[in-house]
């Protein structure tokens, strides 16, 4: 399933790129992400729990920045996690973007290419758009209230 999704960071692009790529920092901005932690070599270790549907899923797995071009300000990652409980998996291609809005803003395009597997299967497209569309915006939220912190 491909999907584009997009929000606003409230910084300039240069400093919206150091903090989009320092994955530690940002993932606890995404919506049921814990314990991420950085396995060398652009590999990053983390879970997710989220409500997809009916199902309760419980993800453990890796992402990996896998290509970034700065001046184009946009990066590839892959990630690869499962559920072993519930018999699921997840693997997706990112496409971050990022383009100039203002001076203090910045537009983030996330691009995603997903194939599910086991029971995450039997989800319907609309609920996984839904789902994706919503931790998007909470992720924007958090996000700014992170730098608004000064975290």
């Amino acid at each position: 399933m491909r999907l584009e999704n997009r929000c606003v960071v409230p910084l300039a692009p240069p400093a919206a790129w150091d903090l989009l790529l320092d994955l530690p920092r940002v993932a606890p901005c995404i919506p049921g992400v814990s314990a991420v932690r950085d396995e060398c070599d652009g590999r990053f270790a983390g879970q997710m729990t989220a409500q997809a549907g009916p199902l309760r899923v419980n993800l453990a797995g890796t992402v990996r920045i896998v290509a970034q071009d700065a001046a184009k300000r946009e990066a590839q990652l892959t990630l690869e996690a499962a559920d072993r409980h519930l018999g699921g998996s997840v693997r997706t291609h990112l496409t971050l973007q990022l383009t100039p809005i203002a001076e203090n803003q910045t537009q983030l395009t996330i691009t995603t290419d997903t194939a599910f597997g086991g029971r995450l299967a039997t989800l319907g497209q609309p609920i996984i758009r839904r789902k994706a569309a919503a931790a998007l915006d909470e992720f924007a939220r958090n996000l700014a209230a992170l730098l608004e912190s000064g975290g």
